[in-house]
């Protein structure tokens, strides 16, 4: 409700200033609404932000043209935001007169909202009548007054985007993009091997950092990616050999293969890095649960540690692909992100969700016009209002307090959640096999039993119809106690094979 609020407020300034600053300012305010909790922090954030509203909006738009734009957030004593415009648009006085009643009836609305706790059908019927009172002034009408105020019943229309062009944007912005994935998924590494292999792509990020990567084998996994010549036995560890549960999808390999393509056809040009963001765990060693604790309980330190070394503190750029329960933002941003703003990087979220918003077969029909293979900003619009369970578990959870708009920033859609596929690895490649047994013993030692981890099929629905659980007089195996080794910290990097 805050975030539409303060859009609509936003289309107070000039169309150049909305166009060029309009998301910033956005997200400055979302990240104060966010710190500020309680019922005086939102008072006080909204009398600071309509009184400099109601003093800036006139002055900037009386500002002659070509002079110098700002939109930069300056703290003043108090912590409050002020946004500096300079533009050449200048509305009659009536229009800023309008400005400056509509800004105050903003602010008896917000006030009458929080003490209400924010009653949409008395929101409904206040904003009706404002637009019917307000229809007089016609040069605000089509700007401010957008079909009996939609905006602020999170109604408005999100704008996908061809997910490349999408994904090589964010990057003219930020230093880091954070992808958040769902394993395995079909449709999701042939977008990302595309991306891998496109020009613009190539010349704006220096590194991928993955999670489906042993760090140990980063020497290997760099001579590959290169082109070099390394046997794909030794650079296949890297990818086979990781902390995930159960053997890894055939995605993870095309994956690598397309960024070794896309660097092969740039010879002499700017090359990608795969840089690998697991622990560097050797299996070869690890005999029991003890053995294991340290790197299963710092995944994420160890994940964000690499980044920081490998990508902030070079100054490079990055897209950083892992699962999105990693990376998601529950009460803000999680503790990769968090580490990597705090270093200094300027991060964006994208995860990918479906068309399913309540149970199983609730499926929204809104998304049904959407070409596949998109890339959509949340913030402001009606798919960032929408849950973030179960639109990133395609129905497959109940729906959670949680908006996708305070998850991430961006939501990538493939296509309708039924079209939507998993690879995994051939039978043939495991059954009686010695890295077959090999997945017997690791799934042993991590579980205390070893689930079936084969598939007659290869390809498979990514989000299959919930079955009833058959109960049976045993049970499901208890899972083994957690190893006491989790409170140590990771033992020293061994070198890199």
């Amino acid at each position: 409700m805050s975030d539409a609020v303060y859009g609509w407020l936003l289309r107070l300034y000039p169309s150049r200033f909305r166009e060029a600053y309009g998301d910033e300012a956005l997200q400055l305010f979302r990240d104060r609404l966010r710190d500020e909790r309680g019922i005086r922090s939102a008072l006080r954030l909204w009398l600071d932000l309509l009184a400099d509203l109601a003093a800036s909006i006139p002055r900037e738009h009386r500002r002659p043209r070509g002079a110098l734009v700002s939109a930069a957030a300056q703290p003043e004593a108090a912590g409050a935001p002020l946004f500096h415009v300079l533009e050449g648009e200048a509305p009659r006085l009536g229009a800023q007169f309008c400005a400056g009643v509509l800004s105050c009836l903003a602010f008896v609305i917000v006030l009458a909202a929080i003490a209400s706790g924010g009653d949409s059908q008395v929101l409904r019927a206040w904003f009706d009548q404002l637009a019917a009172s307000s229809a007089p002034a016609a040069e605000l009408k089509p700007a401010l007054l957008p079909a009996s105020f939609a905006l602020f019943q999170s109604q408005a229309e999100p704008k996908p985007q061809d997910a490349t062009s999408a994904m090589i944007e964010a990057f003219n912005t930020h230093d880091i993009v954070l992808f958040g994935e769902t394993h395995g998924n079909k449709q999701e590494y042939e977008w990302l091997c595309k991306l891998a292999g496109t020009p613009a792509f190539d010349d704006r990020v220096d590194d991928i950092v993955v999670e489906f990567g042993n760090s140990l084998y980063q020497k290997s996994v760099d001579r590959y990616v290169a082109g070099e010549d390394v046997p794909l036995e030794q650079v296949r560890k890297a990818w086979r050999n990781t902390l995930a549960v159960g053997p890894p999808s055939p995605v993870y390999e095309q994956f690598y293969q397309a960024v070794r393509d896309a660097n092969l056809n740039r010879r002499g040009k700017h090359q990608v890095r795969i840089v690998l963001g697991d622990p560097y765990e050797d299996w070869d060693r690890v005999k029991d649960a003890e053995d294991l604790g340290p790197y299963v309980a710092n995944r994420d330190q160890w994940y964000a540690q690499v980044v920081k070394d490998e990508v902030v503190g070079k100054h490079r750029r990055a897209l950083l692909i892992m699962g999105a329960g990693h990376f998601l933002r529950r009460n803000g941003p999680g503790y990769i992100e968090s580490q990597l703003r705090s270093a200094g990087a300027s991060t964006y979220l994208i995860v990918l969700g479906t068309n399913a918003v309540g149970g199983y077969d609730n499926l929204d029909k809104r998304f049904d016009a959407w070409p596949r293979t998109v890339i959509v900003p949340l913030a402001g619009n009606w798919v960032g209002d929408l849950p973030q369970v179960p639109v990133t578990t395609g129905g497959m959870a109940p729906a959670t307090p949680l908006k996708l708009a305070d998850a991430a920033d961006a939501l990538l859609y493939l296509g309708p959640r039924d079209s939507l596929t998993q690879l995994a690895m051939a039978r043939s490649e495991l059954d009686g096999t010695p890295y077959g047994n090999e997945m017997t013993r690791r799934l042993s030692i991590m579980m205390g039993h070893a689930p079936n981890f084969l598939f007659d099929q290869a390809e498979s629905p990514q989000f299959p119809r919930p079955q009833a659980q058959a109960s049976t007089s045993g049970g499901r195996p208890a899972l083994p106690p957690m190893p006491r080794s989790i409170h140590d910290p990771l033992p020293p990097r061994p070198p890199s094979q």
